[in-house]
């Protein structure tokens, strides 16, 4: 009975629902509204639900640079350019360049009724050249109340130099006077010098010099230099001195070595008592030709050649007429460390001619008399070794130990024959070597500040003299410059020279050793102290072409004495100004 109901329940229940199923088609999709009836036996069982026992996994991606390549394609394009002007601009890389003015004036006063008087004039420089002229005057007491006259010293001078092709010429002319004043005293200080004889003396000198250089940019070709030179001085006493000076060098380059010729020559005629009826004339004369020839092989430099010397000073080598002379030449250099240091030696040699003019350089209380020999020097053996180099741009530097030995070295005396308190002095020589060790120093370290250092010691060998007559034993000086925002410049150095020992005809009295007596005549020995001189300028520059400046000299008061019997003027201060046109 149970299954006859379930099979009758089972088909209406199959015909129902497949009415119902065609009903609700018709009406909606959803099949989850569909009542299900299953047929057959069947167990209902209840269980857990099942789950799955691992998690799901991360995929990695690649990831990274992708190479590609492309290749072009060549494709011909027209292309009209199209032009258009830009304005013209200033580029300022640099500071600009101080302004070349066409001249400048400078006058100033100070101490000891001291003017000072400068006027320079030149044309703007340019490519075929230029051309100037130049004068001053300047003036100064003695330092001495028992002498009126003053030290005076004016000059003028013109100039030019033009390019014609590839030489350069170079004229100039030259005249100026020189007065010297004689208020020396051997005898003292405080005494009053002789005034038998003028008390000054007053040199007018003329010079001309011309001067032809060659410009080749080929340095095969043959470059040369000459220079030929007049020169002629006038004293109060009549005498009369003409000197005329040549030279010249020519060289050239082959390969790496560069072989010149150099030459000189000096001829001398002095005229003394010229208005005198016993008048004395004496000639003078040295020619010279040096062969060089030089090799540069990389960082070595080697030079090597001879100095033919011929020295025609006939009176003062008692008639003997020309004497020959041979100076072997030879430097070497070599740079390491792209110039860090440079370690060379030279040796060298030559003559040197005294003549009126440059022994008045020398000592302008110089007297010329008719005994005067007015040898010509020889310097031989000239041997220097050493070092120099730049450590920095701020640094440079120079050390070196040398050696040379004068024939006929130019010593000065007082002497009493010409003034009896000797403030003239006459000339002697006598054979002299020098030893020395020194060298200078640079220093930029600053900006806007530059300080340099010399010095030397020297020892001498005087060859029986019983002193190195008026060379010191040591000589150091220190030279600054500083200049302040471009308004302030300051100068200053400062120099010590040792103790000197001087030859006098005269006792002075005190610190004094008589050494030698030649008939009625005595030689003293007097020492020189060692002396300071310091000395300092100032200058405002109020535009670029305006500025005053202000100038002390022996700023600490020292009367120390270059010569027997001259002390120098004390403290010195000048004052003045600068203007540029």
């Amino acid at each position: 009975m149970n299954n006859i109901s379930l099979k009758t329940l089972s088909l209406a229940a199959i015909t129902s629902a497949l009415l119902s199923s065609v009903a609700i088609a018709q009406e909606s999709a959803d099949s989850l509204k569909m009542d299900v009836t299953f047929v057959g036996e069947r167990e209902m069982v209840v269980k857990d639900a099942l789950k799955l026992q691992s998690w799901p996994e991360l995929r990695k991606l690649e990831s990274g640079d992708k190479a590609f390549s492309y290749r072009l394609l060549a494709k011909r394009m027209n292309v009209t350019p199209v032009w258009t002007m830009l304005e013209p601009v200033r580029l300022r890389v640099d500071a600009p360049l101080a302004r070349l003015y066409r001249g400048y004036a400078r006058a100033g006063y100070g101490l000891y009724n001291t003017p000072l008087l400068e006027l320079s004039m030149t044309d703007l420089r340019s490519r075929e050249g230029t051309w100037g002229f130049q004068a001053s005057h300047f003036a100064t007491d003695a330092p001495s109340d028992f002498i009126d006259d003053r030290f005076q010293y004016s000059d003028g001078g013109v100039w030019l130099s033009r390019f014609i092709g590839k030489e350069r010429v170079d004229l100039t002319a030259n005249v100026s006077r020189d007065k010297i004043v004689f208020y020396g005293n051997a005898n003292g200080e405080s005494l009053a010098p002789d005034i038998t004889m003028n008390t000054y003396e007053s040199y007018l000198r003329f010079e001309a010099e011309m001067a032809f250089k060659s410009h080749q940019r080929d340095s095969t070709l043959m470059n040369h230099e000459v220079e030929i030179g007049w020169y002629q001085l006038r004293d109060l006493t009549g005498t009369v001195e003409n000197n005329f000076d040549g030279s010249f060098d020519v060289g050239k380059f082959v390969g790496n070595e560069r072989f010149s010729l150099a030459g000189s020559m000096n001829l001398d005629r002095l005229v003394m008592g010229l208005n005198n009826p016993d008048t004395l004339r004496t000639d003078a004369a040295i020619a010279s030709l040096i062969p060089t020839a030089t090799s540069y092989r990389g960082p070595l430099t080697v030079t090597v050649g001879a100095g033919l010397w011929v020295d025609a000073d006939t009176q003062s080598r008692n008639g003997s007429g020309s004497t020959f002379k041979f100076y072997p030449k030879v430097e070497a250099s070599i740079r390491v460390l792209r110039d860090v240091f440079i370690p060379y030696i030279r040796l060298d040699g030559g003559l040197e001619q005294n003549w009126f003019a440059s022994i008045v350089d020398e000592n302008p209380f110089y007297y010329a008399s008719p005994e005067s020999d007015m040898r010509t020097t020889s310097r031989s053996n000239d041997l220097e070794i050493g070092m120099r180099g730049t450590l920095t741009k701020a640094i440079g530097f120079k050390i070196n130990v040398s050696s040379t030995k004068y024939e006929d070295f130019l010593y000065f005396v007082n002497d009493t024959l010409i003034n009896t308190t000797g403030s003239r002095f006459t000339e002697f020589y006598d054979n002299l070597k020098v030893r020395s060790v020194g060298g200078h120093l640079s220093l930029n370290l600053i900006e806007n500040l530059d300080i340099r250092l010399v010095g030397a010691i020297y020892d001498y060998d005087e060859n029986g003299q019983d002193a190195a007559w008026n060379l010191p034993s040591t000589k150091w000086s220190v030279d600054l410059s500083y200049s302040l925002l471009d308004k302030f410049y300051v100068d200053a150095s400062v120099t010590y020279s040792g103790i000197r020992s001087s030859v006098s005809q005269i006792d002075p009295g005190q610190n004094a050793i008589r050494f030698m007596q030649d008939g009625d005549v005595n030689y003293y020995n007097i020492e020189l102290p060692s002396y300071v001189d310091a000395n300092i300028g100032l200058e405002y520059r109020y535009n670029s072409r305006t500025s005053v400046w202000a100038k002390c000299s022996n700023l600490t008061n020292s009367s120390y004495r270059h010569w027997v019997g001259y002390p120098v003027q004390g403290i010195q201060a000048l004052f003045g100004g600068s203007y540029s046109f």
